[in-house]
């Protein structure tokens, strides 16, 4: 076996993850009046997603088009495609929504900033894209944004069709869907796992002892980040299309898509001075970590 002297160690990476740019990349989502799928604001927070990706130095990274009706109208819509060459061609997704939308599912003009929901996940991906920007991989990587997340997963249902149709070898698949508010516990996350006894949460059971296994690894690396962990099951977010094709596929979330406990859920207040940073850094650095593990994993 061949070991790279020069590889960083995976604390000096983890070290790498910036308090401060989630805070930045946050803080410009946010900025946006709203992120809502009918809005053409949310080409323009598309637009400034792409140019931090490709000044970080990714030059793959291009929009995954598709049309997509909304309220009887229809829409173009945009998913972002962030692509890192690896060794081989198995493919590792990590993947959030970057639309928003209020407790009226249809207001795309009232302000609607989308902190956590989901500026959140998309900031740990550009700052986990920015981390490993110059680093050799194994696999293959994509990082994933979708929009349409809150008509009914539009984005991902289109690209996970995109993914089969093109035979893609999706070997695993990380998606972020709300990390900044601990709500489930303090300083815990949920990792959610394909073994949700809800068949229309989980359409394929082949995959589910591998999807237990995934989230066994970043279950074992919660301690090295400071976090503690709740097990959860996938529900109602964008790796269920992938999911519904055999692919295997994990989530962390923080428990806070309930009104009842989270009043800035789906509302104005949604803003980046209601995140709790230092646990968005810790689960930054646990998808950091997890994705790590599984590129340093023979797999077959």
């Amino acid at each position: 076996m061949n070991i790279d002297k020069n590889k960083p160690s995976m604390q000096s990476m983890l070290d790498r993850i910036s308090t401060d740019r989630l805070k930045q990349y946050l803080s410009s989502l946010s900025d946006f009046h709203t992120r809502h799928s009918k809005s053409p604001l949310l080409n323009d927070a598309g637009d400034w997603i792409m140019n931090e990706l490709r000044g970080i130095g990714y030059k793959d990274t291009f929009y995954h088009s598709f049309k997509a009706t909304i309220d009887n109208e229809e829409f173009d819509l945009r998913n972002i495609i962030c692509k890192k060459q690896g060794i081989d061609e198995k493919l590792v997704m990590v993947c959030a929504h970057y639309d928003c939308i209020m407790n009226r599912k249809e207001d795309s003009d009232s302000r609607a900033p989308g902190a956590n929901d989901n500026g959140s996940g998309v900031s740990a991906i550009i700052e986990i894209a920015r981390v490993l920007a110059n680093e050799n991989l194994k696999h293959s990587f994509q990082f994933v944004l979708f929009s349409g997340e809150e008509q009914g997963l539009l984005g991902s249902r289109n690209y996970a069709k995109y993914i089969k149709g093109h035979n893609i070898d999706l070997y695993r698949l990380i998606n972020l869907d709300m990390i900044g508010y601990p709500f489930f516990a303090p300083n815990t996350v949920t990792i959610e796992r394909d073994n949700n006894t809800d068949a229309n949460h989980n359409q394929v059971r082949e995959n589910d002892l591998k999807s237990i296994e995934f989230g066994e690894i970043m279950k074992e690396t919660t301690s090295a980040v400071n976090l503690g962990f709740h097990l959860g099951s996938i529900y109602d977010s964008d790796y269920e299309p992938f999911e519904a094709n055999g692919h295997v596929v994990l989530g962390a979330y923080d428990g806070s898509a309930d009104p009842n406990k989270n009043p800035h859920y789906h509302s104005s207040s949604d803003l980046p001075e209601f995140i709790n940073w230092i646990y968005l850094t810790s689960v930054t650095k646990l998808v950091l970590a997890t994705i790590l593990k599984v590129d340093s994993i023979n797999s077959h």
